[in-house]
């Protein structure tokens, strides 16, 4: 399939280090979800707005995609699934963003800034409502995605709402987040609530085996810190060069002082080519000092590889999680030397 100059700018929907969710076919796990929307559409008793929350990577978008081939006329391989394949003409004009009767609304690019944006602006929100008040081009189904709504500022929301509250006939409005208790009660109460959750770690293991050609140690480490969500699982086993190795390095450094390792991290993972894997790096490292906080805690220890040997007590662990996130947040927002952010947080775990 062609694709656009459009290809080349970052995709908000995107997440680090995996396919666009529009190319993805295959879902793991989500089985009950997946049959219960199936079954509605054939029973004609579709509910108008699906809300389907879960962490990052665990599937939503994937699910979510699956439902909008399927309403859309895409023809399953499955009776009662919603298994259509890549090669169906409906999949191919939804995975374009070519299809009349589909509207995306996710965080825009701004020209001006050359950066995405932090929000969904209102002016997104109102496309929703122009997109419905048309007729649907294929007479039937008209659906929007909203990718996420975590993502949207006050104003888009409220105008979310409008639609919710009086949908027209055949709209199908699927929303995703992360954070489901903090939407407005007015548009959780209109929704049918889908909440994900995590892999089974044994469906995942063998799931991650069929999709890369990986040592069993770094499949392992991956299902250990992607809290069962397979995007996340998938994207970590595949930058284990980058990511997984340098990690098992510097959590075996200790407590053994000296800053060569974290100098060497921070400077392999500065780079703006290097942008996904230092994400990765990020939500690796608070993986392992979540795991750290409950080995603290109760002496379980559910991390990959062994735990950083720093004896610390469990309040100690979650507060340094707390300031490097809080690190993290100042390098994406204030757009602070990445180098120098990464190495303070790697040297912050051996001071603290």
């Amino acid at each position: 399939m062609a694709r656009s100059e459009q290809d080349n700018i970052p995709q908000s929907d995107q997440a680090q280090g995996c396919a666009s969710p529009r190319e993805v076919y295959d879902l793991i796990g989500h089985a009950q979800a997946e049959r219960q929307f199936a079954d509605m559409l054939t029973a004609n008793t579709l509910h108008h707005a699906w809300l389907i929350s879960g962490p990052a990577g665990i599937g939503k978008a994937t699910l979510a995609y699956r439902m909008i081939r399927t309403v859309l006329g895409g023809v399953p391989l499955t009776s009662g699934r919603l298994d259509v394949t890549a090669n169906d003409p409906v999949a191919q004009r939804v995975q374009s963003l070519g299809h009349g009767d589909f509207l995306l609304i996710r965080r825009p690019w701004d020209e001006k800034t050359k950066k995405l944006r932090s929000d969904i602006p209102v002016s997104e929100a109102r496309k929703i409502g122009h997109f419905f008040a048309k007729k649907p081009s294929e007479g039937g189904w008209r659906v929007c995605l909203i990718d996420s709504m975590d993502e949207m500022n006050r104003n888009a929301a409220n105008a979310v709402l409008k639609t919710l509250e009086e949908p027209p006939d055949k709209a199908l409005i699927i929303l995703l987040s992360r954070t489901p208790g903090r939407l407005l009660p007015t548009i959780r109460s209109r929704c049918l609530s889908v909440p994900l959750q995590s892999v089974d770690e044994t469906e995942l293991r063998h799931w991650l085996a069929g999709q890369v050609s990986a040592a069993d140690e770094d499949i392992e480490a991956a299902i250990k810190l992607a809290g069962g969500a397979p995007g996340r699982a998938l994207a970590i086993v595949r930058n284990a060069d980058t990511v997984l190795r340098p990690l098992r390095q510097f959590m075996a450094r200790f407590p053994r002082s000296g800053t060569d390792l974290a100098h060497s991290i921070s400077d392999a993972l500065s780079p703006i080519k290097m942008r996904i894997e230092r994400e990765i790096f990020w939500d690796c490292l608070g993986a392992i000092l979540y795991a750290q906080s409950i080995y603290a805690a109760t002496g379980e220890w559910r991390g990959p590889y062994a735990p950083i040997s720093l004896h610390r007590p469990p309040v100690t662990w979650i507060d340094l999680r707390e300031k490097i996130s809080a690190l993290r947040r100042s390098q994406e927002t204030l757009n602070m030397n990445a180098k120098q952010v990464l190495l303070e947080s790697l040297l912050l775990i051996g001071e603290s």
